[in-house]
């Protein structure tokens, strides 16, 4: 996994390729292993890339939960740590997340939103619908590059 990010950057166009014409029903039967695999591969607190630059959604549920959790007001946390992003979602107002502590542990983590705990999606359909998306991740997320590696890899035979 050695400079993966500049190898990520230099395939994003196979990346792009590879998603529009992949067979998504095979793609999505190989998804969970791979996942899996990537996982047991790659620690994810030696990168938290994902909570360093980016932010979750938090729907009003992960709001009600963290905040029951915190013991805050839902209308305190929100003015605390959120804002409303360009696509109306509540999203941390700033990077890194500020329940990012040391050592890239989660302060929230048995709370946290549900788009950290399905990121970066290398298990689900989301990975192959929304192909934007999985762009983008590969430029960020080790896992993801692994996964669109190693599918690239078993179809390009």
């Amino acid at each position: 996994m050695h400079n993966w990010e500049k190898k990520s950057a230099e395939r994003q166009k196979v990346y792009k390729q590879y998603l529009q014409r992949a067979d998504k029903n095979k793609v999505l039967k190989e998804l969970p292993a791979l996942h899996e695999e990537a996982f047991s591969n790659i620690n994810c607190l030696q990168c938290a890339n994902c909570c360093k630059n980016y932010s979750p959604r938090f729907k009003t549920p992960d709001i009600k939960r963290i905040s029951k959790h915190l013991k805050m007001r839902e209308s305190d946390f929100i003015e605390t740590y959120l804002r409303v992003d360009e696509d109306g979602d509540f999203v941390v107002k700033s990077t890194p997340c500020p329940f990012l502590g040391a050592n890239n542990f989660c302060t929230i983590y048995d709370q946290r939103p549900s788009d950290c705990q399905r990121f970066p999606y290398t298990d689900e359909d989301v990975f192959i619908k929304r192909q934007q998306l999985t762009l983008k991740n590969s430029g960020f997320c080790p896992i993801t590059y692994y996964v669109l590696e190693k599918l690239l890899s078993t179809h390009e035979k």
